[in-house]
């Protein structure tokens, strides 16, 4: 890797047990840290959302974000 600014993950879990599915969300965030690395994760486990630093959900075809003061508020292109 060139080390990249972004990484696109999509369901890196998916085929894995827990066990060696949560090591590699640890390694994931670990790297993404120590690189100073951005990194979307695509997820259907919401187990893996404890260990990100922000999370945006697709609901309904809308992305829902958290605003600065915890509150939600709804982008959907029109």
């Amino acid at each position: 890797m060139n080390e990249p600014a972004v990484l696109l993950v999509d369901e890196p879990t998916s085929s894995l047990d827990r066990e060696r599915g949560a090591a590699s969300i640890d390694l994931l965030v670990s790297l993404t840290h120590a690189q100073a690395t951005a990194t979307v994760l695509v997820t259907h486990d919401h187990a893996q959302l404890t260990q990100v630093d922000q999370v945006t959900e697709m609901v309904d075809g809308a992305l829902w974000c958290p605003h600065a003061v915890g509150q939600w508020f709804l982008y959907r292109e029109t």
